[in-house]
């Protein structure tokens, strides 16, 4: 029930599509007296179009879709559920297109038969497919360059789809408007991921005018924008940077602070391009950052918050304690490190809580004192927690606290941008096969 909750939007948003599709071929098919299997074969052909579509619409992260689907983290995970769920549907297609053979078959030349382009389109989302679902593993820039090549076998099912139809889908009645609708949308969504994205987003600009060490590991840079930038507390960016000796790729990083036009980013170094800000960065730098992103921003409230941050995942509170002038909430700051020479701005901390008694801040140790768990937390149910780390500690500590304290609100980020389908899909099957197993 809580997964319903949470994804109701996206659940609502999907299957409006999904069921709508399946009404109008089933009852423009019925009205043509077309026999149940060939109903069967153009739903079934007619579905794989549609989560095509609702996997490249989910990629142009426009806002009233993260809005709508519960923030980014949830897009990322409909995006790739719904990517795989959509290609081993082919197979299954397959074989029932080959039971009942084909009714059309359009040969164009160059492009081929119509019905050849099928196999050819879904031989093609599993080789890419499979590489996304890989991603884990593959360097960040690596894992956007194959995402780009969708499109091709999208196209080719587009030809096979609508050159072997049993109806005629350029007749403009209600279905055949629907299916060059839903396939523009597809594709123009694809190809503005491709051809527009990478510039129209990357709007705001600035110059990086400063980078600080803050330890071994994490770096801080200063911006000075052209114009001030506008977000909340608590959300990320996408960047690019303007270094021909950092890579062009765009990354996503959490917004630590704010001094009028100048804005700041605190980052991790955990790869090719993070180490590359640390040793290659040339100062001062063009930069060029999207619109902010995500939904863990901290609502004005009178009761007690609670901040639980793991490592990195400082960043956001960070940018709340620098850009708000006063603290009217009572606010403890749990910062969770590997050591104490992990933990970055704690001068910044220490003095804040001097100075304001509405702030605490403690910093958990977990090399002395063990892994952070509820037990650590102090929590009251008349308490607003909020957290942001790593998925594995932000998801047993909100587990431990529902249990525990079920009336405590929860808002949390932790996400990665290129996790893996099998690690999201692995994670589900246990969570229902714990609620299906049998209570003794």
């Amino acid at each position: 029930m809580k997964f319903i909750r949470k994804n109701y939007g996206a659940i609502i948003f999907i299957s409006a599509i999904l069921i709508t599709n399946v009404l109008l071929w089933f009852f423009s098919m019925k009205a043509d007296f077309y026999n149940n299997s060939a109903i069967l074969v153009s739903i079934s052909g007619s579905t794989l179009l549609m989560g095509f579509l609702i996997v490249f619409l989910l990629s142009t992260r426009m806002k009233w879709l993260v809005n709508v689907f519960g923030g980014l983290e949830n897009v990322y995970f409909w995006h790739r559920l719904i990517a795989i769920s959509t290609t081993a549907a082919i197979f299954v297609h397959g074989l029932i297109s080959e039971d009942i053979g084909i009714f059309n078959n359009v040969n164009i030349p160059i492009i081929g038969s119509a019905s050849g382009a099928g196999e050819l389109s879904r031989n093609l989302f599993l080789f890419l497919i499979a590489a996304a679902l890989l991603a884990k593993f593959l360097k960040y820039e690596h894992f956007r360059f194959i995402h780009r090549f969708l499109v091709i076998p999208y196209l080719i099912g587009l030809y096979h789809g609508f050159f072997t139809s049993w109806v005629n889908l350029f007749s403009f009645d209600l279905l055949s408007i629907w299916m060059i609708t839903t396939s523009v949308i597809g594709l123009g969504s694809s190809l503005y991921m491709l051809l527009i994205y990478q510039t129209s987003a990357f709007s705001n600009k600035g110059i990086i005018v400063d980078k600080k060490l803050l330890n071994e590991s994490m770096i801080e840079l200063k911006v000075l924008m052209e114009k001030e930038y506008q977000f909340k507390s608590g959300q990320f960016a996408f960047i690019k940077v303007r270094d021909h000796k950092i890579s062009q790729a765009s990354h996503p990083f959490s917004i630590s602070g704010q001094d009028g036009k100048y804005i700041y980013f605190t980052i991790k170094t955990l790869g090719d391009f993070t180490d590359s800000l640390v040793s290659s960065l040339t100062i001062p730098t063009r930069i060029n950052i999207t619109k902010p992103y995500g939904s863990m921003t901290f609502k004005p409230k009178t009761n007690a918050q609670l901040w639980v941050a793991g490592g990195i995942g400082v960043t956001p509170f960070l940018g709340y304690l620098r850009s708000e002038n006063k603290i009217n909430t009572p606010i403890h700051l749990i910062y969770s490190v590997r050591n104490e020479a992990e933990a970055v701005h704690l001068e910044t901390f220490n003095e804040i809580s001097k100075q304001n008694k509405n702030f605490k801040f403690t910093l958990f140790d977990s090399s002395k004192q063990g892994f952070i768990s509820s037990t650590h937390l102090g929590l009251t149910d008349d308490t607003t927690l909020y957290m942001c780390g790593p998925r594995p500690m932000v998801q047993s500590l909100k587990k431990q606290v529902s249990k525990q304290h079920p009336n405590v609100s929860i808002v949390y980020e932790a996400f990665s941008f290129t996790g893996t389908l099998v690690d999201d899909v692995l994670k589900l099957l246990k969570k229902y096969i714990r609620i299906l197993k049998p209570k003794h």
